[in-house]
């Protein structure tokens, strides 16, 4: 079949309904401003009925203020009809029946009418094509962010700490060679506080590696966040699970998990001075369970969200759970965090 022939055997009302099937909003409109047509999609964009947008003057759908503005380009237009797009490269926006403004993009083609000249305005909503666009901007920038964190982090560890290792071990030396009390003394709380800022840069580390975008999942996060914090403690921390912790978690628990087990870990590293750390993440039919326990240095009394880490209780309570700390069985600290399941 010949295009000719195909374009004989469409049918008015096939020809309708592909109109009203695209997924722009098409108007054909007089020379003098008056709306004669409107598919479906310009009633769903525009928010008037398409028998209603019939007889409207086309500035209707024209933001006030660029009202008079478009009146005299439509004019200037009808005088040298062509196709074109509208306004290129401008901010073009057009104007919902509720007063909304929204970003659009227009293009035009005259069309000759037994006894009138029309416009064809072919008009596409931009509103989520540039919320995309946002998205896209603002992840490429949170991964611009990343790279800088971990340039920072790797310096730190790399060239910091590893700087204030060589000062301790050579206060170290020092050290031994001393036989005066008082600059013992000065020596030790001099070594005290080198340890001391090492913890601090570590902890500092964990938290610039912690700042990333999401992962696939509770359990792939929990890892994730293990990994970064061994960077900080300089072992990795040893993670179990039980239950189905991927299906069973909600996105509010998941939310709240995360953040918990950051701090709870940022907290060995500033205060517990261990070497071995236990995560374990358990979910079962009532609760969801995180315990962090460490073998260092232990707490000097029973807290409940003590040790700079208030928020971690804080969290639980607001979930209707529960945060214990107390020193473990063998020595260290145990971080025992626990949240009803909703029903």
């Amino acid at each position: 079949m010949t295009h000719i022939d195909l374009a004989n055997s469409v049918s008015e009302g096939t020809l309708r309904r592909a109109v009203d099937a695209a997924p722009d909003a098409i108007l054909i409109v007089e020379t003098s401003g008056v709306i004669a047509f409107a598919n479906n999609m310009a009633q769903e964009m525009f928010g008037y009925m398409a028998a209603e947008l019939i007889g409207l003057p086309v500035e209707l759908l024209v933001p006030d203020a660029f009202r008079d503005t478009h009146a005299a380009l439509r004019a200037e237009y009808s005088a040298m009809p062509r196709t074109r797009y509208m306004g290129a490269g401008l901010d073009l926006r057009c104007r919902h029946r509720n007063g909304n403004e929204f970003p659009v993009e227009i293009s035009l083609s005259p069309l000759e009418g037994a006894q009138h000249r029309y416009v064809i305005a072919v008009v596409r909503d931009l509103t989520e094509r540039r919320r995309l666009a946002a998205e896209l901007m603002q992840a490429n920038e949170e991964l611009v962010v990343a790279d800088d964190r971990e340039r920072i982090a790797r310096d730190l560890h790399d060239t910091v700490i590893q700087r204030l290792f060589a000062v301790g071990l050579s206060l170290q030396g020092a050290l031994v060679s001393s036989a005066d009390l008082k600059t013992t003394d000065r020596i030790e709380r001099a070594i005290d506080e080198i340890d001391g800022t090492i913890r601090d840069i570590r902890s500092a580390i964990f938290s610039l590696h912690a700042r990333r975008l999401p992962t696939s999942g509770p359990r792939e996060d929990v890892l994730a966040t293990c990994r970064e914090a061994g960077r900080a403690l300089g072992f990795e921390p040893t993670v179990t699970f039980d239950g189905l912790v991927d299906t069973e978690m909600t996105p509010e628990l998941h939310q709240n998990l995360l953040p918990t087990l950051r701090e709870a870990l940022s907290n060995v590293t500033k205060h517990a001075q261990a070497t071995r750390v236990l995560v374990h993440v358990a979910i079962n039919d009532d609760e969801l369970r995180l315990q962090v326990a460490d073998n260092g240095v232990g707490i000097r009394k029973v807290a409940n969200g003590g040790l700079g880490i208030a928020s971690i209780t804080e969290r639980a309570l607001g979930l209707g759970g529960s945060c214990v700390i107390a020193p473990g069985k063998t020595g260290g600290t145990v971080v025992e965090w626990r949240v009803p399941l909703p029903r």
